[in-house]
């Protein structure tokens, strides 16, 4: 271990060689090499306040991660490649506040998904972890900040947040108005706006801050929660599906967090071709509520479904139980052990607790590399990127948007495994995994598919809404007037650019970096 920086009573401390290398894995192969990453490992606003300083006098730029697990969108890449000093927050695993009869819970930037679930479960507190299929090691404010989402009551979770606390580039502390009137013995924050400009979105998909806390709206989990599983017909009734799946959203009175479709080359490299049953698409959500609620779900479901479904499922925790015994029988274990696994672990994510179920797909491209537990794609070798846009909840726009992937994927020698996640009443988020074998050739042809995906979307009015770090200039290209106005906001806070640098930013011509880095740190 070398030996920590002191500055002014604060510690940070440098990580050692291996942690170093291992910040620097990305599940793309870089047509540039690089040396491994600088990581400071930070546990208090005090040190980062501190090693902040320091990087400003010696004119470095720095980047800061919470778990860094930000697979298929950079892992922890900086934006720039200049930028070689990582924050590494993962030790601020301090949960600060929690008030059980709200469910409103204030964490650190190093608490994950599992850790949280921990937490709830020790003290029989009945919330929904925020999951999502980056598994359990991943940090939930980091996930909150690039604007992730799951199929929870709240799709979307950077809605969950009440309000934050920053430091800001200059060394002061940013805390949103109701969190800050909270310190005062009224009880934690429960309403997100304040009065005034609202300003905590400045810190969403942006430098220029390091967030140190995230207050977050956890949801109560339900007395019943009962995931359904339907299967298309026919290719030809996706439009009608998808059509059925807004009136479900908006019409039937049911508390749904979300639902997925999924063309068949998704669910085959998630679970495997026996799931298919011979289906072109299968979409899954869940229903949350009492008893007597989810058996209503059950009829109204039924009745939306019956002319698109070749077959429609439901499954609860004694059916999966029940499930789980048959699978230990002879002859009919055969056919239903391996479906029970997976079927378990989506229903457990949907229902709020963190699994590694959703990671295996990351393993497309290296499957002997993926370990039973403690996956880690970038350090596993996996080839992986997202395409993540977003299209209307409408027949005609999805089915436009299924042929242009399959075009462009196809013209790049790629499958087009799709799904289609609704993130609102009127918006899917697609996401297209292009897995690959992580070398130099195979990652410049994803890369070229990426960026053919990204033109042609945008073309067709499908615009991303969240970018690889190495993407940048993807993310800022047209809307001159937004991303202007947007750098004027990011040169306030940050006019030196010493936080995160390029981060959907448009770059200036002038962003140089002082590469003092081990002569400063050492």
């Amino acid at each position: 271990m070398r030996e920590a920086i002191r500055i002014s009573g604060t510690a940070g401390r440098l990580a050692e060689t291996a942690r170093s290398a291992e910040r620097g894995h990305d599940t793309l192969q870089w047509p540039h090499s690089a040396a491994a990453p600088l990581v400071l490992l930070l546990e208090t606003e005090d040190e980062i306040r501190a090693a902040l300083d320091l990087a400003r006098r010696e004119n470095l730029s720095i980047h800061p991660v919470s778990s860094g697990h930000n697979w298929g969108y950079g892992t922890a890449r900086p934006a720039s490649p200049e930028t070689q000093v990582l924050f590494d927050l993962s030790p601020m695993t301090r949960i600060l506040d929690f008030d059980p009869g709200l469910g409103v819970i204030t964490v650190e930037p190093g608490v994950t998904q599992g850790q949280l679930d921990a937490f709830l479960a020790g003290r029989g507190a009945e919330f929904m972890v925020p999951t999502t299929g980056a598994g359990p090691d991943c940090s939930l404010v980091g996930n909150a900040l690039e604007r992730g989402y799951g199929m929870t009551p709240v799709a979307d979770h950077f809605q969950a947040v009440l309000g934050l606390t920053a430091v800001l580039a200059d060394g002061s502390l940013y805390r949103s108005p109701f969190l800050s009137a909270s310190t005062d013995q009224t009880g934690p924050a429960v309403y997100r706006w304040g009065s005034g400009p609202y300003l905590d979105g400045l810190f969403s998909q942006n430098g220029g801050a390091v967030v140190t806390s995230l207050t977050l709206q956890l949801m109560p989990r339900p007395a019943a929660v009962e995931m359904f599983v339907f299967w298309l017909k026919a290719d030809a009734d996706l439009e009608r599906t998808i059509d059925t799946m807004r009136q479900i959203l908006t019409r039937s009175g049911l508390t749904i967090g979300g639902i997925n479709l999924m063309n068949a080359a998704r669910v085959g490299a998630l679970a495997g071709d026996a799931a298919l049953k011979g289906a072109p698409w299968i979409g899954t959500g869940v229903v949350y509520g009492d008893k007597g609620v989810v058996r209503a779900g059950r009829k109204v479901l039924r009745q939306a479904l019956r002319p698109v479904a070749a077959r429609l499922a439901f499954v609860n925790s004694q059916r999966l139980r029940l499930a789980e015994t048959l699978a230990r029988l002879p002859f009919i274990g055969r056919s239903l052990s391996p479906l029970v696994e997976p079927v378990r672990s989506a229903y457990r994510m949907l229902a709020g607790h963190p699994g590694e179920f959703a990671l295996a797909l990351a393993y497309g491209g290296a499957p002997a590399a993926m370990p039973l537990s403690g996956r880690d794609p970038a350090r596993d070798g996996c080839g992986l990127l997202w395409y993540a846009p977003i299209v209307p909840i409408e027949g005609r726009a999805a089915r436009r948007y299924i042929d242009m992937v399959a075009r462009v994927c196809g013209a790049h020698g790629f499958a087009a495994p799709i799904t289609f996640s609704t993130l609102s009443v009127s918006a899917f988020d697609s996401t297209v995994p292009l897995l690959f074998p992580r070398d130099r050739n195979n990652s410049d042809r994803a890369l070229a598919c990426l960026r053919a995906l990204i033109a042609e979307g945008r073309r067709l009015g499908f615009p991303p809404y969240r970018f690889h770090s190495g993407l940048m200039d993807e993310a800022t290209a047209g809307n001159n007037a937004y991303w202007q106005l947007a750098g004027r906001v990011q040169s306030a806070l940050d006019p030196d650019g010493l936080i995160s640098p390029g981060r959907y930013r448009r770059r200036a011509p002038t962003d140089t970096l002082a590469p003092l880095l081990q002569e400063t740190f050492a």
